[in-house]
């Protein structure tokens, strides 16, 4: 899944076909998909919030009075979690009921699902990583002094990684346990990991993608000839996914060894 400037969605095959496109009314903020591939989500600047069944058609929209920042669909499309720019994080079901409303200290500008765990991470553009549970309420959070790019998490939810500029790449357990920060000798700006934990792709402000180990240790780079604007990694670690600033996505097959 991709999304371009100018707030048209796209689906991709391991080709590089497109499957499906989608052009959303309002301008686009954030878009995910659940993991089987069963519903696609997107917000916009104007606190819309659409749900999308696979074939990229419109089940059904709502409207927020705040702004959305941030989204993100559990691994079998069944909820959806919106976070506004006033603090807010909402949770809707399948036919678009709100389930949860959630007061956080700061705007979540990054938001995740714990595949095999009923919890939702969540990290704001600076100062702020957590993790609530199904019933709003926070299990354990910290006041992380840094900005943070991005946040991924394994499937079982025990590596939690946030890409954290000069901080580098802060880890936490699902516990709230702090592990020693990783380093890729850059600011580190994006970070993705495949389901086990054990492989990491990060980028820093540069063209260079380092794939590294779940020690840190790097065991490869890849260098573009433009800075990524965001990465993925597949699940079992041995596919990327890049997006670059001129529109191209640049698929990878990423060497286990």
């Amino acid at each position: 899944m991709a999304w371009d400037a100018n707030d048209w969605i796209y689906l991709l095959n391991f080709t590089g076909d497109i499957q499906g496109q989608i052009h959303t009314p309002g301008k686009l903020v954030a878009a995910c998909a659940a993991d089987d591939g069963s519903a696609y989500a997107a917000v916009g600047a104007q606190g819309e919030i659409w749900r999308f069944s696979p074939d990229l058609m419109t089940a059904w929209q709502r409207s927020m009075p705040q702004r959305t920042v941030a989204a993100a669909l559990d691994p079998f499309g069944q909820f959806l979690a919106v976070a506004d720019a006033g603090g807010r994080v909402h949770v809707f079901d399948r036919a678009g009921e709100s389930i949860l409303q959630i007061e956080t200290p700061r705007p979540l500008h990054h938001l995740a699902f714990v595949p095999a765990a009923p919890y939702l991470l969540g990290a704001a553009d600076f100062g702020l990583v957590g993790c609530l549970d199904m019933g709003g309420r926070f299990v354990w959070r910290e006041g992380l002094v840094a900005d943070i790019g991005a946040l991924t998490c394994s499937g079982d939810g025990a590596a939690i990684v946030l890409a954290c500029y000069t901080e580098g790449l802060q880890r936490y357990s699902l516990a709230g346990k702090k592990s020693e920060a990783l380093r890729i000798g850059e600011a580190c700006r994006l970070v993705a990991q495949s389901f086990d934990g054990q492989r990491l792709l990060a980028a820093g402000l540069g063209e260079r993608l380092y794939q590294l180990d779940a020690a840190g240790r790097i065991l490869a780079t890849f260098d573009l000839d433009l800075p990524p604007v965001s990465i993925a990694l597949g699940a079992l670690g041995t596919q990327a996914a890049v997006a670059l600033d001129d529109g191209r996505a640049v698929f990878l097959e990423v060497s286990p060894a």
